[in-house]
């Protein structure tokens, strides 16, 4: 039997008996008639405990207290499981009901919590060089909700189109039927890094205008050096708001054949001033070089209104961006599951792995995040072994089941 089954018997015992237990930071609702348990000491994340405090729900007279619903999400992202398969006591339809709140709410809560960090940082970050990276990045859809779209979309009910308005064509995995889409903004100070803003992105949305003003807040808050762009984000009209608002960036360009040509005659890095980029005619300056890493003959062009001694020190600062992709990666290896089509429960999900990514950085980095998640959840498990030894003789525990619930979590 594995521990989530057994601390789902934990959980039934305590609805039996009317109690429920909470950790001191969560607040509870009103809980009539129910004695509540709390737990003073705990290592969880302040802000992950933050986040689900403000994002679930605490209706009147609730069966399952913020905490019991954290700790299932908790033990669904150990693994990478979805929380269908995890979710026993609380079940997952008590799980989905309880996250009551809008992507808006996500959105802004989670950008609340990295303006914090920023402000609580502030003399830190003011010692290091720091650096923003904006991507883009896909969660796997597999509904059936793109084909009914294409078949037979006058059945769609109102709630599947407001669905349907986050749900890509893009498949990212073999086995998708489409895709949601995230904006994600993450600082990288000194050997850390941290993602600081998330957005759900719309079909065909364009958020060129939401990047400059969320970069215009950043430099309010913190002194960043340079914003460092993929290729996605080549594109002659965005380069020029990122000019005018003189945001100091480097876009890693898509190579035409104008700079195939050049490519052919040179070897070391130059700039090339004013270089028109696309239809519009946007000018930027151009900065092409070839590298030869462990081996390889490589093709690289950036386009930056920075100014650099060496031009090939933009190739070693685009480097700065495969940290994000380092996030997404170790993300994924515990990134929350959940099996609905419903664009703010897949929104929440995202956002708690984040979460946990930025409490790893913060607490020690040590292991992989997917280990200190698994350490986060042992500690949960002892807290609940040691609280409910308290309580023994009031449960009234069959003293060999307890035994054996106990020795398994």
């Amino acid at each position: 039997m594995t521990s989530e089954f057994w601390l789902g018997a934990v959980f039934g015992i305590f609805h039996k008996k009317n109690l429920l237990f909470q950790l001191d930071a969560l607040g509870g609702s009103s809980l009539k008639n129910k004695e509540v348990i709390t737990i003073p000491r705990h290592n969880i994340d302040k802000y992950a405990i933050s986040f689900a405090d403000k994002n679930i729900s605490k209706k009147p007279n609730v069966t399952y207290t913020i905490t019991m619903i954290l700790i299932v999400l908790v033990a669904a992202s150990y693994g990478c499981h979805s929380v269908n398969s995890k979710a026993i006591s609380p079940d997952t339809d008590t799980v989905f009901y309880r996250i009551s709140t809008s992507i808006r709410t996500l959105e802004n809560q989670f950008w609340k919590q990295g303006l914090q960090f920023l402000r609580d940082k502030r003399r830190k970050l003011s010692k290091v060089k720091c650096y923003i990276i904006v991507d883009e990045t896909y969660d796997s859809y597999t509904g059936k909700l793109l084909r009914k779209e294409k078949k037979h979309k006058e059945k769609l009910t109102e709630e599947e189109k407001e669905f349907l308005k986050y749900i890509h064509k893009y498949k990212p995995n073999k086995g998708d039927t489409g895709s949601y889409k995230y904006l994600v903004f993450a600082i990288v100070y000194g050997k850390r890094r941290r993602v600081l803003r998330v957005k759900a992105v719309k079909r065909k949305e364009n958020c060129d205008d939401f990047i400059i003003k969320t970069l215009l807040q950043l430099l309010k808050e913190v002194s960043y050096d340079c914003v460092i762009f993929d290729r996605g984000f080549y594109d002659g009209l965005f380069i020029e708001k990122l000019k005018r608002n003189k945001i100091p960036f480097i876009v890693r360009a898509r190579i035409s054949d104008f700079m195939k040509k050049i490519f052919g005659f040179y070897h070391e890095w130059k700039c090339y001033k004013d270089f028109e980029i696309g239809e519009y005619k946007i000018k930027g300056n151009l900065v092409l070089g070839v590298d030869f890493a462990e081996g390889k003959r490589t093709k690289w062009a950036f386009i930056t209104n920075m100014e650099f001694g060496n031009w090939y020190e933009v190739r070693e600062l685009y480097r700065k961006r495969w940290n994000i992709e380092n996030i997404f990666k170790a993300t994924d290896g515990i990134k929350l599951r959940a099996q609905t089509n419903n664009p703010v429960t897949r929104m929440f999900c995202v956002c708690l792995s984040f979460l946990f990514y930025n409490a790893w950085q913060s607490k020690n980095k040590r292991g992989t995040l997917l280990n200190f998640v698994m350490n986060a959840l042992e500690s949960i498990f002892d807290l609940i072994v040691r609280t409910v030894e308290l309580y023994r003789d009031k449960l009234k525990l069959n003293i060999p089941f307890w035994d054996r619930i106990a020795s398994s979590l």
